[in-house]
């Protein structure tokens, strides 16, 4: 609650809500009424301009109103097919504007949408449609091919979009190439496949709608925490389980009322474009991007595969006003060539923003200054989330870098908590609140805070913390604090996991079960090492106990590849190691674990390590 005139801070954070003393109270009353209805109602009644440009794909650009009449198509042949209210439908699908269809389609009737990575791998995917017992697996044909193929009979219908259905080849040359380059693959895909309807089999998109219609009312009947979508996620406990973490309508709803008030407000105006990168298999690419932009009128400039090594190149390219990305991506504008001298390069920017891993003073010092020599002053906005809470818990507003007020310099200062968020910091070991300033857990309550994790209450109610008042918490596993202005603080992860520096999250344990099923092995220990003071994420590597037998450097490097690729085979790839090291035994604490703070004090240094992934070391990659 906010303080009343005359009142004194208690110095707790969930006590006092000091927060919400930099936000306009008027705004905040009403900032969270009507969010009981479905995304996408919510979506449409905030939509001031149905002619505006909702989605842009290769220069192909689609209406709020265009965008509605096919959402109302596939909802329909989604009823029509035998999906009723509460029934999941999974998606594998990268970002197009199919995959914002089908799930505002989804959400019109009552339907969950179960987001998976396509990156996943076949029998991934299988788990996540069986675990949800999905009628339907919406997916482009690159991923049916081979995934898909390879497990077709333990799935149900799967719905197949191609890319080449949103192209026009009179626009652009480059939507040209990819309008004949995906019909061919389409053909060549379609033989022997595509015999349209029993389960387990493939069917067009295209085909989808025209065999399949309602007629009659579609819409869903809102209920009280009705379950919108499931997004996956490691969680905050250390195990590094994959979880589905249930989030509702309501819960979607309140993202874009909090960036209402959060200072941002002002910058989502008609006309502007938003960065489409972020997937929206995600929570921060659905939440803060999929649908806060639409329900602001913003234009998604749709970008299916992103590569994180080329991020200044897109910003250049598509010049978004609106994008948000991980610090390491940010830190390449900083050696762009483009962006050395003064310049209005970056002009067009309006809001970049920044989460998933800490950002140096330095670093964020070196960003801004990018930023003012070359036309855009307002600063990089650093936030803070999870996939728990919806993506966003805190975020930066507007300051200015140039300034004499140097609060946003200080280190882990990821900005004010968000108006629907309220926060305490725990000591993790007696499980009381901490004081201001003091360094714990950092606990959120939030409104787009998920239900839980799907089928796992007990790993549920391990991140569930209830405050004395009856306010439920969840415990996000990271170290940080909070001060009496309500900004949130993150100082480091208490869980044994690594941030790569793309902003992906590895867990260590699962790769050391793989490492040591190799018979050469004696020991192994993962963690990550960063590769310098002010770069973001970590490199997350393996340091190998090999048994006797492998004295010579050409073995031990033989034996590490062959540790690689019996990785691939058991692990997604990127949630292996980067790097491998042999090394004569492991440090050991006093009480006989491994040390891993001993492994990780030192930087990276690529010339000590056999890297297998070359995806961060381009200029290895091109010595071999």
């Amino acid at each position: 609650m906010l303080l009343e005139e005359g009142e004194t801070l208690t110095g707790y954070a969930s006590e006092d809500n000091a927060h919400l003393a930099q936000y306009n109270p008027e705004q905040v009353a009403v900032a969270f009424e009507g969010l009981d209805q479905t995304a996408d109602a919510f979506l449409f009644t905030h939509c001031k301009d149905r002619k505006g440009y909702a989605t842009n794909f290769m220069g192909v650009r689609r209406t709020y109103e265009q965008l509605d009449a096919e959402i109302e198509r596939v909802a329909r042949a989604l009823k029509g097919f035998g999906v009723n209210q509460g029934d999941f439908i999974s998606i594998c699908m990268p970002n197009l504007k199919e995959t914002i269809v089908y799930m505002y389609a989804c959400w019109r009737i009552g339907a969950v949408t179960n987001m998976i990575d396509p990156r996943t791998n076949g029998l991934g995917i299988v788990e996540r449609v069986t675990r949800t017992n999905s009628k339907l697996l919406v997916t482009v044909m690159n991923i049916c091919d081979p995934k898909i193929d390879e497990v077709l009979d333990a799935l149900p219908l799967v719905v197949t979009v191609s890319p080449s259905d949103s192209l026009r080849p009179c626009r652009k040359l480059k939507a040209t190439m990819g309008y004949f380059i995906y019909r061919r693959k389409k053909r060549q895909f379609a033989k022997g496949r595509m015999d349209g309807g029993s389960v387990g089999k493939y069917m067009w998109h295209t085909d989808f709608i025209r065999r399949y219609s309602f007629e009659g009312e579609i819409r869903a009947v809102y209920e009280p925490d009705m379950l919108a979508a499931l997004l996956y996620t490691s969680g905050t406990s250390s195990d590094g389980v994959i979880k589905g973490a249930m989030h509702t309508h309501r819960a979607l709803n309140a993202m874009p009322r909090a960036y209402q008030c959060s200072g941002m407000n002002d910058e989502h105006r008609k006309g502007y474009t938003f960065g489409g990168f972020i997937p929206f298999f995600s929570a921060y690419g659905i939440f803060g991007g999929m649908h806060v932009s639409l329900c602001a009128g913003l234009e998604i400039l749709l970008v299916p595969v992103f590569d994180p090594h080329k991020f200044a190149e897109l910003i250049l390219r598509l010049k978004p006003n609106i994008f948000m990305s991980v610090p390491r991506s940010f830190e390449q504008l900083v050696h762009h060539p483009k962006l050395q001298k003064k310049s209005k390069r970056l002009s067009f920017v309006k809001v970049p923003a920044s989460g998933g891993d800490k950002i140096s003073p330095a670093s964020l010092e070196k960003i801004n200054q990018t930023f003012l020599r070359n036309g855009y002053a307002g600063g990089l906005r650093i936030g803070y989330g999870a996939t728990e809470f919806g993506g966003s818990v805190s975020v930066m507003q507007s300051y200015d870098p140039a300034g004499s007020d140097i609060a946003w310099k200080a280190e882990g200062n990821v900005g004010y908590l968000l108006p629907h968020c309220r926060g305490m910091v725990l000591d993790p070991e007696t499980l009381r609140e901490l004081p201001y300033g003091q360094d714990g857990e950092l606990c959120v309550h939030s409104r787009c805070m998920m239900r839980g994790y799907y089928g796992m209450p007990a790993e549920t109610e391990e991140i569930t913390f209830t405050a004395p008042d009856g306010t439920k918490y969840y415990r996000t596993g990271d170290k940080g604090h909070l001060d009496d202005q309500g900004i949130f603080y993150f100082v480091d992860r208490y869980k044994r996991s690594i941030m790569r520096p793309e902003g992906h999250t590895v867990h260590p344990s699962p790769i050391e079960n793989v490492v040591m099923m190799h018979p050469a092995v004696e020991s192994c220990a993962v963690v990550g090492l960063r590769q310098n003071a002010e770069m973001a994420g970590a490199i997350p590597s393996a340091f190998v106990v090999l048994r006797p037998g492998f004295e010579t450097e050409a073995a031990r490097q033989a034996i590490l590849r062959e540790i690689d690729a019996l990785c691939l085979r058991h692990l997604p790839e990127r949630d292996r190691a980067i790097a491998y090291k042999t090394v004569d035994a492991l440090p050991y604490t006093l009480m006989g674990k491994v040390n891993f703070r001993e492994l990780e004090k030192d930087l990276f240094d690529e010339k000590a390590f056999l890297i297998t992934d070359f995806f961060f070391f381009p200029h290895l990659n091109a010595e071999q």
